[in-house]
């Protein structure tokens, strides 16, 4: 094996297994036991720990540069290759620089709670420290699928790959479904002064019995005293995180059967959109088993067939066209460093597990580090309804600001508003607040200041949420309608490329005889 081989080695099955149970470790120690009273040689010992570990990071891509300006293959196909490489010890290099500062705050402050920028920081630890944890298995799948292509055929593992995408997608809409239903019962039992937990008891008898289980803790729960919210905050996966948030503002604001025939609405309407998610997942489908298909036909050709194609043409004395001479490269490139490339076709997969997940438990009930960060406007549609169902029965803003700031799943969206908020309280005004926060934009904000004039503040803020998510919808229907034809015409070049560099010299050696 040489250097590249041996650096990849050790990273895929040493190093990011050690950084990722590291950093799993510390996020859950602090979360179990508080940032306070920790013994200071374990604080030195973390601290220490992730240096060496960013330093090691540091070590493998200067190593991993050198092995390639040093390897018999050097050229810019080489460096295109590394930038993966790469990417993924910088992913390692942030990971330990959070796990760095996660062991930095212990014994600092003087509150035993966990700070919400603490507690942000910590979950994007554990999440990229899974993620990590799970890098080698992008070595495995590409053999997998392949094991299984050559003992069940590669048409029987398409035909799974398809059933199981299919089922998926029924079950993702089926529990949207669900979700849809199970709120509008609790509209109609809150409006018509109906008692819940009897209800749901009699709802849950008509309900499979793993779904019938989840009702049936739901209406304890109620029958022990618990509210509405509390109960369905601690019974997850039956309705959206969303509709939870809103459950308590109807609560706090007396408005429990606007807030829940709201949400129902709401609910209903994403069933409509569900074709638009189910189309990406068939893209993403298509491409794995494409690429697939290409990986194994490609391999197979360049593995067994070129270097025989390549030796016949030098009996012959033929010198060979320049297009076939850079397919054999390419081709000598690829076996020689086979193990660089099986993470690549690995993406498609995982991008495609991904997708399902999301679409089945919904992707505004995950959390999502990173991601929601970097795209703010995300709640916004949300936060636009739940402030109009508070202005609605004549309550302030803030108490749709606080739940939000208190009980949304994600972290930033909790500090954000949180943020909003105390801006207010100094006496800010609301939209540009919001407009500061990057939630509204500035044309909104405008919109929202002259609606609240004109006492018409709840059916625009509800208009302008329904707005950004159509057009949203709207960006997502172009955007896999603009993917699907360069996704062809990539594989479609790639194709012919292949096909061209091959037949080539038989043109030329038959040429060449007559």
């Amino acid at each position: 094996m040489d250097a590249l081989g041996l650096i990849v080695s050790l990273a895929f099955f040493v190093y990011f297994p050690v950084a990722g149970i590291s950093s799993i470790l510390l996020a859950r120690r602090i979360n179990d036991f508080g940032h306070q009273g920790v013994n200071p040689i374990l604080k030195t010992f973390w601290t220490s720990f992730a240096i060496f570990m960013l330093g090691c990071s540091v070590i493998f891509i200067v190593s991993t540069f050198l092995a390639i300006s040093t390897s018999q293959y050097f050229g810019s196909g080489a460096f295109l290759l590394s930038i993966p490489i790469t990417l993924l010890f910088s992913l390692t290099i942030y990971l330990e620089y959070l796990c760095y500062r996660s062991a930095s705050a212990l014994n600092k402050g003087d509150e035993y709670d966990l700070p919400e920028s603490l507690r942000h920081q910590l979950h994007k630890t554990r999440v990229l420290g899974w993620i990590v944890l799970g890098l080698p298995l992008l070595l495995f799948v590409p053999a997998l699928l392949l094991a299984a292509s050559v003992f069940l055929s590669f048409a029987l593992v398409f035909l799974i790959f398809v059933i199981i995408g299919s089922v998926l997608n029924i079950l993702s809409t089926s529990k949207r479904a669900n979700e849809s239903e199970l709120l509008w019962l609790l509209a109609l039992c809150v409006e018509k002064n109906i008692p819940i937990a009897e209800e749901l008891d009699t709802y849950s008898l008509t309900q499979k019995q793993k779904y019938r289980e989840r009702i049936q803790l739901l209406s304890s729960r109620l029958y022990s005293g618990e509210s509405l919210s509390d109960a369905l905050s601690t019974t997850p996966g039956l309705v959206p995180q969303s509709a939870i948030v809103a459950v308590r503002i109807g609560e706090e604001s007396n408005s429990l059967g606007i807030a829940l025939r709201d949400a129902a609405a709401q609910s209903t309407k994403k069933l409509r959109h569900l074709t638009d998610q189910s189309n990406l997942s068939i893209i993403f489908l298509y491409l794995t088993m494409v690429v697939s298909i290409q990986f194994l036909i490609v391999g197979f050709i360049m593995y067994w067939i070129i270097p025989k194609f390549k030796k016949i043409f030098l009996d012959f004395g033929t010198e060979l066209p320049s297009i076939t001479l850079g397919l054999m490269q390419v081709s000598d490139f690829i076996i020689a460093y086979f193990y660089l490339f099986l993470p690549l076709f690995s993406l498609p997969i995982m991008a495609l597990v991904l997708i399902q997940v999301g679409n089945y438990y919904g992707w505004y009930n995950l959390r999502i580090p990173f991601f929601t960060e970097w795209f703010p406007r995300l709640n916004t549609p949300h936060c636009l309804r739940q402030i109009a169902q508070s202005v609605s029965v004549h309550k302030p803003p803030q108490i749709a600001l606080d739940s939000i700031s208190t009980f949304h799943l994600w972290a930033d969206v909790r500090m954000r508003t949180q943020s909003v908020n105390e801006r207010i309280k100094q006496g800010e005004n609301i939209w540009e607040s919001l407009q500061n926060a990057k939630l509204i934009s500035e044309t909104e904000a405008a919109l929202c200041s002259t609606a609240e004039r004109m006492d018409n503040l709840p059916y625009v803020l509800r208009t302008l949420a329904e707005s950004i998510e159509l057009r949203r919808a709207r960006k997502l229907r172009f955007f896999t309608e603009f993917l699907k034809p360069i996704i062809i015409s990539v594989l479609a070049i790639l194709v012919g490329y292949f096909v061209i560099a091959l037949y080539m010299p038989l043109v030329k050696l038959i040429n060449d005889l007559v």
